[in-house]
C-alpha cells in the first residue's frame, strides 16, 4: 500500500508543475479569446475552461514524458530539444482535448461519429489557429524552462527565482 500511495505521490509532484504553468497559460488564452471576440467579460466558466483544459494538458505531458521518443534530441542543441518536445506535447495536448470531446458524446449518448461530427461542426480555423499558437509558445516557454533547469542542475532555476539571494548577491550595491 506504502508504495502504491508513494507513486502516486511521484505521480502528483510530477505534474502539478505542468498544470499550474498550463492553467496560468489558458487563462491568458481565454482572456485573449474573450477581447478577441469583443466580449470583455471574463466569467468564472473562462476559469473553468482554464483549469480543465489545464489539467487536459498536464495529462497529456504525463503521457508523452512516458514515451521513449519524446527524448530522442536530448544529446542535440537544447532549442531542438525544446523544438522537439513542444510540438509533441501540443500533438498530445490537442488529440487529448478532441478525445475528450468524442468521450464527453458518448456519455451524452451520441455516438462516436456524432460527436466527431459535432466537434468538427464547431471548429472555427482562426480561432484554432490563435489557440494553437498560444499552446505551441506556452509549451516553448515550459519546455525552455525544463531543459535549462536541467542543463543546469534540477531544482536551480526555481531556487533563483523563488529562493532568497545569496549573500554574495545581496551584499554588492547598485552603482
Amino acid at each position: 500500500m506504502k508504495k502504491i500511495l508513494k507513486g502516486i505521490a511521484e505521480d502528483i509532484h510530477e505534474i502539478i508543475f505542468p498544470v499550474l504553468f498550463l492553467f496560468c497559460m489558458f487563462e491568458l488564452v481565454s482572456i485573449t479569446n474573450a477581447l478577441l471576440l469583443e466580449s470583455y467579460k471574463v466569467t468564472p466558466t473562462h476559469t473553468l475552461f482554464a483549469g480543465l483544459g489545464a489539467l487536459i494538458g498536464g495529462k497529456a505531458i504525463f503521457v508523452a514524458n512516458k514515451l521513449s521518443y519524446l527524448h530522442i534530441f536530448r544529446d542535440k542543441p537544447v532549442l531542438v530539444s525544446v523544438l522537439w518536445r513542444s510540438l509533441i506535447y501540443a500533438i498530445f495536448c490537442v488529440l487529448f482535448l478532441c478525445s475528450e470531446h468524442i468521450v464527453t458524446g458518448l456519455f451524452d449518448r451520441e455516438g462516436p461519429v456524432r460527436s466527431l461530427e459535432g466537434l468538427v461542426a464547431g471548429i472555427s480555423l482562426d480561432h484554432v489557429a490563435a489557440n494553437l499558437i498560444w499552446l505551441f509558445v506556452s509549451l516553448m516557454l515550459y519546455n525552455s524552462y525544463i531543459e535549462i533547469d536541467r542543463q543546469l542542475g534540477a531544482g536551480t532555476l526555481r531556487r533563483l527565482f523563488l529562493g532568497t539571494k545569496p549573500e554574495s548577491l545581496a551584499s554588492t550595491k547598485r552603482a
